[in-house]
């Protein structure tokens, strides 16, 4: 045996191939942020650029060597080009463009808030469409919109989404009280609601209902109605004129409409109520934990809607129900535009606060102008029940 060993060994033939230098390998992706790592056991630097091609600029570059990796700050959609040289020699050695098309892409909705899920939703179907790509979503509210887009992938917040080539943040972004522009390409308080979702997803804006899943029921309130929405989540966006809501309640009782009112905060909450002038008379009380698909329901079925920058008028954006909104905190092009915006527009009345400041969660009596002023919350304090009453005559046609 060790003969024949030997003489194989000896007979083989010796092949003289040249020898192959271990290569360092590159790879990109675009969650949150564009990144770009080298691998492998070649000592090599390399310069890294990350381009703009819509404004032909760079707006990241460093050098990195090999097993180790560089990113940009920026998280909103931007098309990419990465562009990788050689340090010693300057020779370009990789070019890598993003391309979403039939990959793995993950949007998040940051806030839980019912009119932001519902402002920003559609446009995750109309990033989909543009790029082509297998687009994982998630929002608080997935029931909502599973059945009517079923080329979405749906998974829960914070559910843990894998094997991603790009992932996007869908919000109003802060760092302290000032806004985080590496989440953002513009200023989202300048600019309608909506477009929140088509600037950090580079989408062409246009305002867009989005299509709910809700059951439909029958109308559960006979005859003809009016909702109306009183309450809101800072004092800044109630209608704070005195006794107005009650005025405007009568006169519709008056011309034979029933007036029903819907609100998280209970009928009979004291404090509540003070907000409002006093507990409001002569309404049907659909307020406090009255299901979200009834409080759709008598939305749908009812002759027009009365509310403030809210959750709710959110919600009658996407039926067919006529909307009046009041709001003077917000400029008007903040909320959608189908609606009845009443605005005080005189220019001697403070305004538009929440398109120029931080609003402070924290302080329910938020006014950074005039607050514990006579002038407090003016912008709604001057609107007066005739213009909101002219509005209804308007849709309901009564004259």
């Amino acid at each position: 045996m060790k003969k024949e060993l030997i003489e194989g060994y000896e007979t083989t033939q010796i092949l003289n191939l040249p020898y192959k230098e271990p290569q360092n390998t590159f790879s990109y992706h675009f969650v949150d942020g564009a990144t770009f790592e080298v691998n492998g056991p070649k000592n090599k630097k390399y310069r890294v650029k990350f381009i703009n091609p819509l404004k032909n600029e760079v707006v990241h570059e460093t050098v990195i060597s090999n097993n180790m990796w560089t990113k940009t700050s920026l998280k909103y959609f931007i098309p990419w080009v990465v562009k990788v040289y050689d340090e010693e020699t300057n020779e370009l050695l990789d070019t890598h463009t993003l391309n979403l098309k039939g990959r793995r892409v993950y949007v998040h909705l940051d806030s839980s808030a019912l009119g932001d899920t519902i402002s920003w939703f559609p446009y995750l179907e109309e990033f989909r469409k543009k790029h082509d790509c297998h687009l994982i979503v998630s929002t608080y509210r997935n029931n909502w919109f599973k059945d009517n887009y079923p080329n979405l992938e749906f998974v829960d917040p914070g559910e843990m989404v894998y094997n991603l080539y790009a992932k996007y943040g869908i919000g109003w972004f802060y760092d302290e009280s000032e806004i985080n522009y590496s989440a953002h390409p513009i200023n989202p308080r300048t600019i309608p609601l909506q477009q929140t979702a088509t600037s950090i997803l580079s989408l062409p804006y246009k305002e867009i209902k989005p299509k709910l899943n809700i059951p439909e029921k029958p109308q559960l309130i006979e005859g003809n109605y009016v909702v109306i929405a009183p309450h809101a989540s800072a004092l800044a966006k109630y209608w704070n004129y005195p006794g107005g809501w009650q005025t405007v309640i009568d006169y519709l009782n008056e011309k034979g409409y029933k007036v029903a009112m819907i609100t998280h905060e209970a009928l009979g909450d004291n404090w509540h109520d003070s907000k409002l002038g006093g507990t409001l008379k002569n309404v049907i009380d659909r307020t406090g934990s009255y299901p979200i698909e009834d409080i759709y329901n008598d939305i749908k079925h009812a002759k027009a809607f009365i509310g403030v920058s809210s959750g709710l008028s959110w919600l009658t954006f996407t039926t067919d129900t006529p909307a009046i909104m009041i709001s003077g905190f917000s400029k008007p092009y903040t909320e959608f535009q189908n609606c009845e915006r009443i605005y005080n527009l005189d220019s001697g009345v403070c305004s538009g606060c929440f398109n120029r400041e931080w609003l402070n969660p924290g302080d329910w009596e938020w006014c950074p102008d005039h607050k514990d002023t006579p002038r407090q919350f003016e912008c709604t304090k001057t609107i007066k029940p005739e213009t909101v009453i002219n509005s209804l005559n308007k849709i309901l046609n009564i004259y």
